[in-house]
């Protein structure tokens, strides 16, 4: 019984090992890949395409991928405004073909907000994870970023990437006449000062795409 047990233990470790290789070669990250792209767009600030909500778990993202945009909750708040300029603090390979990205509204917040006093593990505070979790996310938000390229393919991955930037921020283009007023229609309740100081319009402009809104009240 024993020698079987010792037998049946180094198959099962084999066979797992096995199983997660093949698992996991074709589907991650080309590491010059994940390099260039770290060294391109980290510690960058872009402007929005889309609405960024928060994400109330590290589980809970906004996900992107050639499929389209999900947010994390139908109910979950706007953080962040499609137009409104936010900084890429951080890019991590989360495994599989996935990259997260860390969002601030600016670096100076981003390192405001790290440099924070946060209270350390202790056995008086059982909900430290929980803690930290809600600290890091008052100011920020997580964009995941799915994959269908696969691991042996790195420019078909790279341009890919580059393909799901480009759906959340305005990487290649600026936003157009239209995509302001449809921004400042949407936007009909916010004072005229921040549509102006989001959109770049003038405020003579915002004021008559405002007139043809229904029920238009910006603050002042």
């Amino acid at each position: 019984m024993l020698d079987s047990a010792r037998a049946f233990r180094p198959l099962n470790l084999t066979v797992l090992v096995i199983g997660l290789l093949a698992f996991d070669a074709p589907r991650a990250i080309e590491r010059d890949t994940f390099k260039d792209i770290r060294t391109r767009y980290e510690g960058m600030s872009f402007r929005l395409r889309i609405d960024l909500q928060a994400a109330g778990l590290a589980a809970d993202p906004n996900v992107v991928s050639l499929d389209g945009v999900g947010h994390p909750r139908e109910r979950s708040p706007i953080l962040f405004s499609s137009l409104e300029t936010v900084f890429v603090e951080r890019i991590t390979n989360v495994g599989g073909t996935r990259l997260g990205l860390t969002v601030y509204r600016n670096q100076e917040e981003a390192n405001r907000l790290r440099a924070s006093a946060v209270p350390p593990p202790t056995m008086s505070n059982p909900n430290y994870g929980g803690t930290v979790a809600a600290f890091a996310q008052q100011g920020s938000t997580s964009v995941l970023l799915e994959l269908k390229a696969g691991k042996k393919d790195g420019p078909a991955q790279m341009d890919e990437i580059e393909t799901l930037l480009d759906r959340v921020f305005y990487m290649k283009s600026e936003p157009t006449r239209e995509d302001l007023e449809v921004f400042v229609a949407r936007h009909n309740s916010w004072p005229i000062s921040r549509l102006h100081a989001t959109t770049g319009l003038p405020e003579e402009d915002i004021r008559t795409i405002l007139k043809s809104v229904p029920g238009a009240t910006p603050a002042q």
